[in-house]
């Protein structure tokens, strides 16, 4: 089985956790749907990544945020 190849996503909502104009981007292989952990400024975070096309060959990914 051949590996799935990894693709790049921008994260959609990155002001939510890192304010205004802080753009997140990263390359993932892991398939539409799945939450992954990554770094941000040294933080860890957890993203959805998405199928929605944002342009040119970007995805979308949304930072998954718990308030409790």
């Amino acid at each position: 089985m051949a590996a799935r190849p990894a693709r790049t996503y921008l994260v959609t909502n990155s002001s939510v956790l890192f304010g205004p104009g802080r753009r997140i981007e990263f390359r993932s292989a892991a398939p539409a749907g799945s939450v992954v952990s990554l770094e941000v400024d040294g933080r860890p975070v957890r993203a959805l990544l998405t199928d929605t096309p944002l342009f040119g060959d970007l995805l979308g990914a949304e930072l998954q945020v718990r308030y409790l």
